[in-house]
């Protein structure tokens, strides 16, 4: 039978991979495609929209289960003294960062007005979701690590 810390576990796991993957996916797919001109306006907007709400849901739920975790797993002293607690708090930052980050790309995407185009808005979201893959890659890299 799975324990409350398993469960825990398993949505930090589950929501960790979906926002990072996205985060993957938008920059490398999404963006590259709307700056050829092969996604329109209405559909760059509603998939940087979507891509918003999982960020958001990501963002609570891992705020809520990593902090479950952190209680359960450590202590104040043991964050601040052990490799692992300094992991732990390498992540906390790295998580703090991406969200704001996104943000910026999704100003970009969401909101276009009809006179900018498409490829217009993804090359200005570029650098955003640029900085926030490499972000996502280093979270992927500390969790890897714990």
């Amino acid at each position: 039978m799975a324990t409350m810390l398993d469960v825990v576990m398993t949505i930090h796991t589950i929501f960790a991979a979906l926002w990072t993957g996205g985060t993957l996916l938008v920059a490398g797919t999404v963006l590259p495609a709307a700056r050829r001109d092969l996604l329109g306006g209405e559909a760059l907007a509603l998939i940087g929209r979507r891509f918003s709400y999982l960020t958001i849901v990501s963002v609570l739920l891992l705020l809520f289960t990593g902090g479950h975790l952190a209680g359960t797993l450590y202590t104040a002293e043991s964050l601040q003294s052990t490799g692992r607690g300094h992991l732990v708090l390498t992540m906390v930052g790295l998580w703090l960062v991406l969200p704001i980050v996104l943000y910026g790309g999704f100003r970009q995407l969401t909101g276009l007005p009809p006179e900018q185009s498409a490829a217009t808005a993804a090359t200005e979201a570029r650098p955003w979701f640029l900085t926030a893959s490499v972000v996502s890659i280093a979270l992927l890299i500390v969790a890897g690590l714990l």
